[in-house]
C-alpha cells in the first residue's frame, strides 16, 4: 500500500461524513414537510417522525465514526511519511550518501557525457538513467553491442535442491561467477551464462536463466570475456550489448514452446542486461518471462514493466545500485529488499573494504538464507511467483528452504560467449 491510497481514503471517508451530513439534513427537511402537510392527529406521520429521528441519530452516529477514521487514516499516513523520510535522512549505509549526493552526474562523467543537460532530459515522465544514456548521444561511447560474440554450449552437472529458494539462486550466481564448483566439482569457465531447464507436471519446461556480474575490469580483455567494463557501458547506454545476444541466443537454442516460461537470476552487471531486457518489447513478445531475482544491480535504471515480478536484494553500503541515481520506487512489480549495514561506523573510514564487503555474493548469500525464512508478504509473494512457475509448492517462513532432491530430469548448461575482436 501507498501513502497516496492512505490519503485517498482519508478523503473518501471525509466526504462519506459529508454525505451523510446532507442526507440528514434532507431527512430534517421531509420531518419538517410530513408534519406541516400531514391531518393532525395523524399516527402514519407520528410514525414516521419517530422512524426518521432515530435513522438521524444513527446518521450521526456514522458520520462521527466516519470522521474519526479519516482522522484516523491521515494520522497514520502521516506517521508513515515522517518514518520514510527520518530513514531516507539516516545514514545507515553508503547507499544513503551517494543517494543524497547524486549520482547520475558522476556516472555520466566516467561515460564521458558529463557536459550534457541531465535535468533538461530527464523532463519526460517515465524516464530513467538507461533511456536518458540511450537518448543522450550515447553514440559517443565506443561499445560492442553491434558485433555479436562467438557462443559454445556445454552440457554441465545438473542442479540440485529446491529452485525457488532465494538461496538456490544465488548459489547459482556464485558458480557462474566461478566463485563456487559445480555439484560435480568442476567449475563453469569464465564468460558464461547457466541455463537451468526444469520439466513442469503439465509437460511444459521452465527455464532458469543466471547472469553473472562483471569478471574484468579492462575494457577489452585479451581473454574475450563479454563480462567486462565495455559491457556495462553497453549495457546501460544500448539497447543491446553482447551478453544480451549471448542470453538470447541460449534461449532461441532452448526451443521453447508456447507454454513454456523463462525466470532470470542476476547479478550486478548481469541484473543490467537482463533488465534491460525486459524493456525490450519484441523479447517479450517471444518469451514468457515469469520471474526476476537479481542482486546488487541499479535495478531503478530501468523500466519494469507491470505483470514481471523483480525481487531486488541490495545491501546498504552497495553503492552498485546506486548507479541509478534514484532509489527504487514502490510499485505492485518490484519487491525491493535492502539488508542493513554491515560495517557500522567503520564504513566512513574504510569505504572501499566496505563496499568490497556489501557487493559480496558470498554475504548476499548469508542474506539469501534470511530471506528464505521470512514470513514477509512481498517476499513470499515473490517466492510463490518464482515457485508456481517453476512448478515447485512453497511454504511459509523456514520450511519454505527446505532442500529437495534434484530430479534426473532437470538439465543444465553453460552457454559461453567469446568476444570476436580478440583471440581466447
Amino acid at each position: 500500500m501507498t501513502l497516496e491510497s492512505l490519503e485517498a481514503s482519508a478523503v473518501a471517508l471525509r466526504a462519506a461524513s459529508s454525505s451523510l451530513e446532507r442526507a440528514g439534513r434532507g431527512l430534517y427537511a421531509s420531518r419538517q414537510s410530513v408534519i406541516a402537510g400531514a391531518c393532525w392527529p395523524s399516527n402514519l406521520a407520528l410514525r414516521f417522525d419517530d422512524e426518521a429521528r432515530r435513522v438521524d441519530v444513527r446518521a450521526a452516529r456514522a458520520r462521527e465514526e466516519s470522521e474519526g477514521w479519516a482522522a484516523a487514516v491521515a494520522r497514520a499516513a502521516e506517521t508513515y511519511r515522517k518514518e520514510e523520510a527520518a530513514r531516507a535522512r539516516a545514514m545507515d549505509g553508503l547507499q544513503n550518501i551517494v543517494f543524497q549526493a547524486g549520482a547520475i552526474p558522476g556516472l555520466l562523467d566516467v561515460l564521458g557525457l558529463g557536459g550534457l543537460s541531465v535535468a533538461g532530459a530527464r523532463v519526460v515522465p517515465g524516464t530513467t538513467l538507461a533511456t536518458l544514456l540511450r537518448s543522450l548521444q550515447a553514440g559517443r561511447l565506443a561499445g560492442s553491442a553491434g558485433e555479436p560474440a562467438g557462443v559454445n554450449r556445454a552440457s554441465i552437472a545438473a542442479g540440485t535442491g529446491d529452485p525457488s529458494c532465494f538461496l538456490y539462486a544465488v548459489s547459482s550466481l556464485r558458480r557462474a561467477q566461478g566463485q563456487e564448483p559445480l555439484e560435480d566439482g568442476s567449475f563453469v569457465p569464465p564468460s558464461s551464462i547457466l541455463v537451468e531447464r526444469v520439466p513442469r507436471a503439465d509437460g511444459s519446461i521452465a527455464v532458469m536463466v543466471t547472469v553473472p556480474g562483471t569478471q574484468t575490469w579492462a575494457l577489452d580483455p585479451e581473454d574475450g570475456n563479454v563480462f567486462d567494463s565495455e559491457g556495462i557501458l553497453d549495457g546501460m547506454a544500448y539497447r543491446d550489448s553482447q551478453v544480451r545476444g549471448l542470453i538470447d541466443e541460449a534461449l532461441r537454442d532452448q526451443n521453447l514452446g508456447a507454454d513454456d516460461v523463462v525466470l532470470f537470476n542476476s547479478y550486478s552487471q548481469g541484473g543490467i542486461h537482463v533488465l534491460g531486457l525486459l524493456e525490450d518489447q519484441e523479447f517479450l513478445e517471444r518469451y514468457r518471462v515469469a520471474a526476476v531475482t537479481t542482486v546488487g544491480s541499479p535495478v531503478s535504471a530501468f523500466a519494469i514493466p507491470e505483470g514481471i515480478p523483480v525481487l531486488s536484494l541490495t545491501n546498504a553500503d552497495d553503492i552498485v545500485p546506486t548507479a541509478s541515481g534514484q532509489v527504487v520506487e514502490p510499485s505492485e512489480s518490484v519487491v525491493n529488499v535492502r539488508s542493513p549495514s554491515r560495517a557500522g561506523p567503520a564504513a566512513l573510514l574504510f569505504p572501499q573494504e566496505v563496499v568490497a564487503k556489501a557487493h559480496d555474493l558470498g554475504n548476499y548469500a548469508h542474506d539469501a538464507e534470511r530471506l528464505d525464512e521470512s514470513a514477509d508478504p512481498a517476499v513470499l509473494g515473490h517466492r510463490a511467483a518464482v515457485g508456481a512457475a517453476l512448478g515447485v509448492g512453497v511454504a511459509a517462513g523456514a520450511a519454505a528452504g527446505a532442500p529437495q532432491t534434484g530430479s534426473p530430469q532437470r538439465e543444465r548448461f553453460a552457454y559461453t560467449a567469446t568476444d570476436p575482436k580478440t583471440k581466447s
